[in-house]
């Protein structure tokens, strides 16, 4: 793999990771304009692009990461809340977590199989119609959202299995599934959003540290250090910049661009598929 395309492919990974386009689905794109086989792509870039995206988003939540980290050393001591807010967010996200979890541990490997170009702008669609339900039942509401501060482990759920299916179906979107089910829970959209990245982390240090695991089961070509730096450090820093433009433009923005994006990239996939392109590929 070429420097130019690695520091590509980690842009792209930084930046659909977090804003609601799905990454699997713009990796595939990409990788079949660069003609870069599934071979070619050694799981070590796989590692570094998750390392790479795992940081950008430690550093931007660092804040709400630092105060739920301190309020769980203060669960195990036993020592009163010092912020409740935060301690109420601990069950929540640790229940949210789970769907993802099994999902990756259990169904990943089937459904990865069934990928085509065809279900992931089929996927796209389905997204797109999602991102436009939850907008619209939001609309409809007249009490103001609720905050984070009122999520439920019922909620917690929702939006967890959101992010299991969108894990397991590329073309869904997983933040903007998560954002989605946020709303449709009653959660404000910068709220629900944040939710979103917070939960997220677990699932990207998650996918991994399983990358690592295959990659030591299954060795793959040793792949240039400098590729490997240029893919971290692109997705790394892409994923900050779209970690910090997406919690600004939810403030007073919908998910609605982000759906009719979808809905005509899903388009023009089914139709290169039902034309005869590329049947399937891994992601990134």
């Amino acid at each position: 793999m070429s420097l130019a395309a690695a520091l590509l492919l980690g842009a792209l990974q930084g930046l659909t990771e977090f804003v609601p386009v799905s990454s699997t689905a713009h990796l595939y794109i990409a990788q079949t304009l660069l003609k870069i086989q599934n071979d070619e792509i050694a799981l070590s870039f796989d590692v570094v692009l998750h390392l790479g995206t795992a940081a950008a988003l430690v550093a931007a939540t660092w804040k709400d990461l630092s105060g739920l980290l301190r309020e769980f050393f203060i669960v195990l001591s036993g020592k009163p809340a010092r912020d409740p807010v935060e301690r109420a967010l601990l069950l929540p996200l640790l229940a949210g977590t789970v769907p993802g979890a099994l999902a990756g541990l259990f169904l990943l490997k089937r459904i990865e199989g069934m990928r085509t170009l065809g279900l992931i702008g089929f996927s796209m669609l389905a997204a797109c119609a999602f991102f436009f339900y939850s907008e619209r039942r939001d609309s409809e509401k007249e009490a103001p959202g609720r905050s984070l501060s009122e999520l439920t482990l019922a909620d917690a759920l929702w939006i967890g299995l959101a992010q299991a299916a969108a894990g397991l179906f590329a073309g869904f979107s997983r933040s903007g599934f998560t954002i989605g089910t946020g709303r449709l829970r009653g959660l404000r959209r910068e709220e629900s959003a944040r939710f979103s990245f917070l939960l997220a982390l677990p699932i990207i240090l998650g996918a991994g540290a399983k990358t690592l695991l295959d990659l030591w089961r299954i060795p793959h070509p040793a792949m240039s250090p400098a590729v490997l730096v240029a893919g971290f450090l692109s997705a790394g820093v892409f994923g900050y910049l779209s970690v910090g433009f997406l919690l600004r433009y939810l403030k007073t923005h919908s998910l609605r661009p982000f759906a009719v994006y979808l809905g005509a990239l899903g388009l023009v996939l089914l139709a290169v598929s039902l034309a005869g392109g590329q049947p399937s590929s891994r992601a990134v």
